[in-house]
């Protein structure tokens, strides 16, 4: 399966969808169609699976002054990080890396 976005009407399983639509959810084969064709706006992408969500990792849920110890705990140097939003991105970043 794939998401496509249409540029203009298609129609996808025997029915006209229009681009107000957003993203639709195709077959492989519609989806190389409709790519074929000119009608999308972009590539098809993959549908995500479950398991492709990444898991929650608890950081949104902590205060800053939690995810100071927790970056000290860690050995990561947040750097300029001062606000709550930027403290979580040089987590995750510094354990992506």
């Amino acid at each position: 399966m794939k998401i496509v976005n249409l540029i203009g009407p298609a129609v996808i399983a025997g029915a006209v969808r229009y681009p107000v639509e957003g993203p639709l959810t195709v077959s492989d084969t519609e989806a190389e169609q409709l790519k074929d064709s000119g009608r999308l706006d972009g590539d098809p992408e993959d549908l995500p699976t479950e398991g492709d969500e990444p898991e929650d990792d608890g950081l949104d849920a902590l205060k800053a002054e939690e995810l100071k110890s927790l970056a000290t705990d860690e050995g990561i140097n947040l750097g300029s990080a001062n606000t709550k939003p930027a403290m979580v991105a040089a987590i995750r970043a510094a354990r992506a890396a």
